[in-house]
């Protein structure tokens, strides 16, 4: 497995958010993290990718222990995370924004690749990221972090604020990462919907805790999962991208 979360506890000071998180995700997989507001999706991120310091547990990427390290080092390492809310630099151009992403790798980075992903950020290479739509500022968020040239990426809610259709399109990418780029997704949404279609696993969390996993098909047959996440309408799970 290329990520591999072990018994993880973290939190903020003395307030305990984490309780003994467990998951693994390997290269070419996409796994969904869903929950409702309050679960820790965001406080999981947060200890991965080295914002917050874990109390307990381990994380490995690659075979190499993560667990603790700064968040400067972890592009170093393979692991780029996008946040919530977009977080462009907004008075910089969409170009300098994504050549911000290469410098950690001391790369260049697939500006190429990542255009491809996002053609209609080729028009927009010299305009100030802070007037794009918020669509587009998450397309730059996105290529950033893939400018790095990671092994794994996280994601933190990608579909918020957006319109369906740019939804989709978030989606798709994400599912062509894990194919054409063989990268591990970890995608936190609470966009259940959304998120179900392209993820090939999904843990649901619940008060700080890892409360059922599965396959997405699996997971819509659930009751609980149903009735506080799709309306209590059960709906059939579109097969994931094979890895």
């Amino acid at each position: 497995m290329t990520l591999i979360v072990s018994g993880l506890s973290a939190g903020y000071g003395q307030l305990a958010v984490l309780h003994d998180v467990a998951f693994e995700v390997a290269r070419g997989e996409i796994l969904a993290v869903v929950g409702a507001n309050g679960a820790g999706k965001t406080t999981l991120l947060r200890a991965v990718g080295g914002l917050i310091r874990p109390t307990a547990g381990t994380i490995t990427l690659e075979g190499r222990s993560i667990g603790g390290k700064a968040t400067e080092k972890m592009a170093g390492f393979g692991l780029t995370h996008v946040p919530e809310n977009r977080l462009c630099f907004p008075t910089l151009s969409v170009r300098d924004n994504l050549d911000l992403g290469a410098w950690s790798r001391k790369g260049h980075g697939d500006m190429d690749f990542v255009l491809e992903l996002f053609p209609r950020l080729k028009t927009r290479m010299g305009q100030a990221a802070g007037t794009l739509s918020g669509g587009e500022q998450q397309m730059v968020a996105i290529g950033r972090g893939l400018m790095a040239d990671p092994t794994c990426i996280m994601l933190d809610e990608p579909s918020i604020g957006l319109a369906p259709k740019v939804v989709t399109e978030i989606m798709a990418v994400l599912a062509r990462l894990a194919v054409e780029r063989n990268l591990a997704v970890l995608l936190v949404e609470q966009n259940v919907r959304a998120s179900f279609k392209v993820a090939h696993r999904a843990v649901v969390m619940h008060r700080g805790r890892v409360a059922l996993t599965g396959t997405p098909a699996e997971l819509i047959e659930m009751p609980e999962v149903r009735n506080a996440y799709l309306g209590g309408a059960a709906e059939p799970a579109r097969p994931a991208p094979s890895a």
